[in-house]
């Protein structure tokens, strides 16, 4: 998670979900259309204050809210509905949701196209906490297969316990768990700080919500970012029973501890840095039944003699259609090796050769100055 670059907002999701809806009259003979917000927030933090919506179109402003009503079926949905004229379709909806029309809603607007014919959006507004929090899970979790167990630390975004009601649609899972949030459980003392970065950028609406599941690593690090041996380091090759742990074991407990994620193709993210940039591009290159992106930074891709570029993106059968995932990749162009600048822009080429489109599936990034660390990861 980066501060100072846009493609990284791929990593956690960029966008909100909206969901179709059926509400029309005919006047004059025609078909009338309208959109129908969907506000849901708990009705007993409200504690019988009012929620109103601001916008740019539909008859909204930024200067004066409309009040939502409750609606008829649920406690905690609030809603309104809206006039489209024909001129206004294919235009885009900002709004915001406040509570008695003072207190503003965090984070971006909300933002939905106006489609020809009827909808609805549904929205989970939170106003009073900016800021997420980590924690480790209670108890380490064992695998069988690489006979060994680790702990998973896990980050709620700072709308989680606010707004009980929002489900968790972006959902990264990211390698080295112990190196993201806490200097002192990190390697060599630095952690990324994650949560400074996101929980930044998320108030100033420069990126959505992200939920993190953070794995530890193990002192089999090597060989579980790795999918094949590298004959000039000796080992490697766990790679593949790696991230069927993760699928596999890891998301059902974590799951169960949080009900809320959604760990769906569509939802899921995997994403790391070094040996953990390699694994994460492996995984979404072989596995985009399970990702739906892959972020990859400052990735070891000079391992087994650049075999990530050489030989498995060359094999068609395990090659995810161009369109159908998307791929961020950076590095640095300082330190040891220039931070693998060159095999990054490599694979970066290979990508575009094979159909992606930069700006669109795939999101490349180089860093003046940047380095081999986590201080540059974070």
């Amino acid at each position: 998670v980066r501060s100072k670059q846009t493609p990284a907002s791929v990593l956690v999701g960029v966008g909100l979900c909206f969901y179709l809806g059926v509400l029309s009259v005919v006047v004059a003979g025609q078909q009338q259309s309208y959109l129908t917000a969907q506000i849901f927030y708990p009705a007993n933090a409200l504690a019988g204050r009012l929620l109103y919506i601001r916008g740019d179109s539909l008859g909204l402003n930024w200067n004066k809210g409309v009040q939502l009503a409750p609606c008829t079926n649920r406690t905690d949905c609030f809603t309104r509905s809206f006039s489209v004229p024909s001129s206004a379709i294919g235009s885009t909806l900002s709004c915001k949701v406040l509570v008695d029309d003072q207190t503003w809603m965090i984070g971006a607007n909300a933002q939905v196209v106006l489609p020809k014919g009827n909808a609805s959006f549904a929205y989970y507004p939170f106003f009073y906490s900016y800021s997420g929090k980590y924690t480790v899970l209670p108890k380490p979790i064992y695998s069988s297969k690489l006979q060994n167990m680790r702990n998973v630390v896990v980050y709620t975004p700072p709308s989680y316990y606010e707004n009980y009601l929002k489900p968790m649609t972006n959902v990264l899972v990211m390698h080295d768990g112990q190196n993201l949030f806490n200097d002192s459980t990190s390697f060599a003392g630095r952690a990324w700080r994650c949560q400074d970065t996101i929980n930044q950028l998320v108030p100033e609406g420069r990126m959505d919500e992200v939920f993190i599941i953070g794995v530890y690593n193990t002192a089999d690090r090597i060989a579980e970012y790795t999918y094949s041996v590298d004959p000039t380091v000796g080992q490697g090759g766990k790679g593949d029973i790696y991230l069927d742990f993760l699928i596999n074991t890891v998301l059902p407990i974590v799951k169960s501890y949080y009900p809320r994620i959604s760990t769906g193709r569509e939802n899921l993210g995997i994403l790391g840095s070094s040996l953990g940039g390699l694994i994460s591009c492996y995984a979404g290159w072989t596995r985009s039944s399970e990702y739906s992106k892959a972020g990859c930074m400052s990735s070891s891709f000079w391992w087994n003699s650049q075999d990530f570029n050489n030989t498995v993106m060359t094999k068609s059968n395990k090659r995810p259609a161009p369109g159908t995932e998307s791929f961020y990749l950076d590095s640095g162009n300082a330190g040891p090796d220039n931070d693998d600048e060159t095999q990054t822009q490599t694979v970066r080429d290979h990508m575009e050769a094979l159909g992606y489109r930069l700006g669109s599936d795939l999101f490349y990034y180089l860093m003046p100055g940047g380095q081999h660390s986590e201080y540059y990861w974070g």
